[in-house]
Parts: C-alpha cells; structure tokens; sequence
C-alpha cells in the first residue's frame, strides 16, 4: 500500500511511503534518494519499481523529493546542497520512526543521489547501510589501460576516423557550435583520501556498504576491480562490496537492464533485512560480485 505524505521542518517535503505487501517483517526500511533534478519516481521509474518489489519482500520504503525538487518545495536551501540533503533525509527517518517505529534505514541513490547517501551516513548512526549506484569514483593506472584498450586504440585503427580528421583538416567539415558542444559534469567527488577514510569509518561502525557501477559512467570508471583499486584498505572488508555492469547505462534505460537492476537491489536488502531478522544483528549486504 503506498501513500502520499508530506513531512519535514516546514511541511514541505513530499514523499510516497510504500508499506510492505504483506505482514511486515523488517526492522528497517529503505529511503530512496532523489537524483539530480529528478522527483521521487527515479529515472524511468526505478524507484516505483524498486519500491513494489521491496513491498512484495515485505519491507517498507519512502520516495521523496528533495527541496525545490519534484514537488517539495523550496524551502530553507541555505548552504550547500549535499548539507541540505543530509538534512532532510535526516528528517524523512524522523518520520518513519514517528510513524513506524522503525529506527533504521537503508539509503538507495543514484549518481548525486549516492553522493547524497553517502554524506547522510557519515553524520547519521540510524543509516545503517547504503547501495549507491554510480557513486563516487577515481581513475587509477588500470582505468587508464583499460581507456586505451578499449576506446582509443580501436578508435585510432577506425578508418572513418581518419577520414572525419582529414576533412577537418582540410576545412571541409563544419564545425559543432559552441552551444551544441557536451558540457563538464557539475558534480564534484571529494578528494580520494578523504572518500577512503569516510568509507573506512563508515565500514568500522558496522554500516553496509554496496557500490554499483555501471558502464555509463566509463570517463572515471570501465572494470570490476576497480574499486579495489580505488580503497584498496577496503578490500576484504566484509561490510563493504562492489559490483559492476558494464553493458547497463548509467539511468537503466532499457527495461531488461532496469528489470535486473531492482532484482539486484532487491536481493541485496532483502538478504540483509532476512539476516537481521534471523539474529537481531546487521550483517553485510549480500553482493552478486564483491570487491
């Protein structure tokens, strides 16, 4: 059963809270975190669909749009947005405990919105795990092996790549104007060492930790061990875990690749709250494929 709610410092943060299909069985519940300028439905929906499978898993979960957002409004959005975001996840898990009892969560982004739960869980003891998709990333020396392999050096052998350089050049070609060309992306990572001790600390206070990948977001990240590379501190922890699709795009595009994403998603919780339940302990989010 979902239901349309309205919550936050002002009243003006707007939500769908999805209660479990059945009788609910989890001690946690799963906040999804909006994108960029996306509302609570996510791209292409994910998150509705996320949200009824977790409900048919019997977990409960909140959707909401961040202030001046979807339909939140603007309100009080001084200072800096990821501040501002950790704020007010801050109070969606007042309210699902006011209205649940329920006094942890899992965090879902994706892109920003990862970027969002991992800063909340830092300065937040009821986030108790995070599945961030496309979260924050560095290349390393492998990247750039990888780059050169698979992008450029075929790209150097394509004949119709020469071919586009030889009209340049001879000016037979026009021009993309300015204001056609693809812009810089806005969103900023923190520096390496900083994410590494974040994410250390995090591990270190029993928070679970799920990284996705996909090959969407191949300028900083193109291999499954990556982000061993990345943290390698990291590497055998067993809060922490990675998993990488190299054929998915970055917003799950197509219907079979978002159909496996909340699949993936889904299983990850739901191992994790059947865990809980069973010992009355956290325990490690579950992965397809761990660092």
């Amino acid at each position: 059963m979902s239901e349309a709610i309205t919550f936050g410092k002002y009243d003006h943060l707007l939500g769908v809270w999805q209660d479990s299909a059945k009788e609910r069985r989890a001690r946690t519940a799963v906040i999804m975190v909006t994108a960029g300028m996306l509302h609570h439905a996510g791209p292409f929906r994910l998150h509705v669909d996320l949200a009824d499978e977790l409900a048919e898993a019997s977990i409960p979960s909140l959707r909401f749009d961040l202030s001046g957002i979807g339909e939140s409004l603007g309100v009080g959005i001084r200072g800096r947005s990821i501040d501002r975001a950790a704020q007010e996840i801050g109070q969606a898990i007042d309210w699902i405990g006011q209205r649940s009892g329920i006094a942890q969560v899992i965090l879902f982004g994706v892109c920003s919105g990862a970027d969002d739960s991992l800063h909340t869980a830092v300065g937040d003891s009821r986030v108790v795990g995070v599945v961030a998709l496309d979260g924050c990333g560095y290349r390393t020396t492998a990247y750039h092996w990888h780059r050169l392999i698979r992008r450029q050096i075929p790209r150097i052998l394509r004949l119709s790549k020469w071919r586009q350089w030889l009209r340049r050049r001879l000016g037979l070609e026009t021009p993309v104007p300015a204001s056609l060309a693809m812009g810089a992306d806005i969103r900023e990572f923190p520096p390496q060492e900083q994410a590494a001790l974040e994410l250390q600390s995090l591990a270190d206070r029993g928070v679970r930790l799920h990284f996705i990948y996909t090959g969407g977001v191949d300028e900083y990240y193109n291999h499954a061990d990556q982000f061993a590379t990345m943290f390698p501190a990291l590497k055998h922890n067993a809060h922490v875990s990675s998993v990488y699709f190299p054929a998915m795009d970055h917003v799950a595009f197509l219907v079979q690749d978002r159909a496996a994403l909340v699949g993936h998603i889904a299983e990850t919780i739901g191992s994790n709250v059947e865990a809980d339940r069973s010992t009355g302990h956290p325990s490690p989010l579950t992965a397809v494929a761990a660092c």
